[in-house]
């Protein structure tokens, strides 16, 4: 072997020397985790819920006046109504809405003996704002904890026909809010089916003296993204200010349509 050829032998190996402490900590370090997947996830739904009702109303100190009805009631004297809910959440943290219109005439509302008849008209806003925070999830579903406000605005218009006393009528938009707490859950029975739920209440005083919300149903999985909720909804409050007076309750059947994203 030439002198040549001897340097370059022993060039080689020293270079392979040096690399071998970096090759074996190149082999030692674990494997770059998984890219993440995102974490925003949500849900929308619009559904449509048929109760019966019954309560008071009374505005600017006119009345109050008692009023109730059937789902029949409400198909025959709606003139719109639209309800949707949805939430949005990052890992464990969300926000979640509920929103109901309603524009319904109830013709045959008592107003005492004093009156003859009464006619009331309610267009009824109720929109539910809240954070949601996840407190228990396992591979069938999960708990969540609820807090925020609900927001009610009811235009109402109350005409009584003369009876003992003359006629009267009065109108005004009667809005407060309600701070509100609950859960929400969800879990599957199997790969298709699932049982869902909510139940709120708030009020305390802050804005109505109470309020209650409380929904439960099943669910049947089309696909990972579509699905629909067949259940049962009751709802109440107790409300009155300065004359203006609501007190509502109602419960009936809902079903709804849900998109998952």
């Amino acid at each position: 072997m030439s002198k040549r050829n001897g340097l370059a032998v022993v060039a080689a190996a020293l270079l392979a020397t040096a690399a071998l402490p970096g090759l074996a900590s190149a082999a030692d370090m674990p494997p770059p985790p998984p890219a993440a997947g995102p974490s925003m996830t949500g849900s929308l739904s619009i559904y449509g819920w048929l109760p019966w009702y019954n309560g008071k109303a009374g505005v600017n100190g006119l009345g109050p006046a008692k009023f109730s009805g059937t789902p029949i009631d409400i198909l025959n004297n709606l003139k719109f109504t639209f309800m949707a809910n949805g939430e949005v959440r990052w890992n464990k943290i969300g926000v979640y809405g509920d929103f109901i219109y309603l524009n319904i005439a109830d013709k045959n509302a008592t107003p005492g003996p004093l009156y003859g008849s009464a006619k009331l008209d309610m267009k009824t806003l109720i929109l539910t704002a809240a954070l949601t925070y996840q407190v228990y999830e396992d591979e069938a579903g999960w708990i969540q904890g609820v807090a925020g406000a609900r927001v009610w605005s009811i235009d109402t218009a109350l005409n009584l026909t003369v009876g003992i006393n003359p006629a009267a009528s009065a109108s005004d938009t009667i809005s407060w809010v309600d701070p509100v707490v609950g859960v929400r859950l969800r879990h599957a029975l199997s790969q298709k089916m699932f049982l869902t739920g909510t139940g709120l209440i708030g009020g305390f005083g802050a804005g109505s003296d109470f309020m209650w919300d409380v929904f439960g149903g099943v669910g049947y999985n089309f696909t990972p993204a579509f699905s629909t909720t067949a259940g049962f909804r009751a709802m109440g409050v107790n409300y009155s200010n300065s004359g203006d007076v609501v007190k509502l309750t109602t419960y009936g059947p809902l079903i709804s349509f849900n998109l998952a994203f």
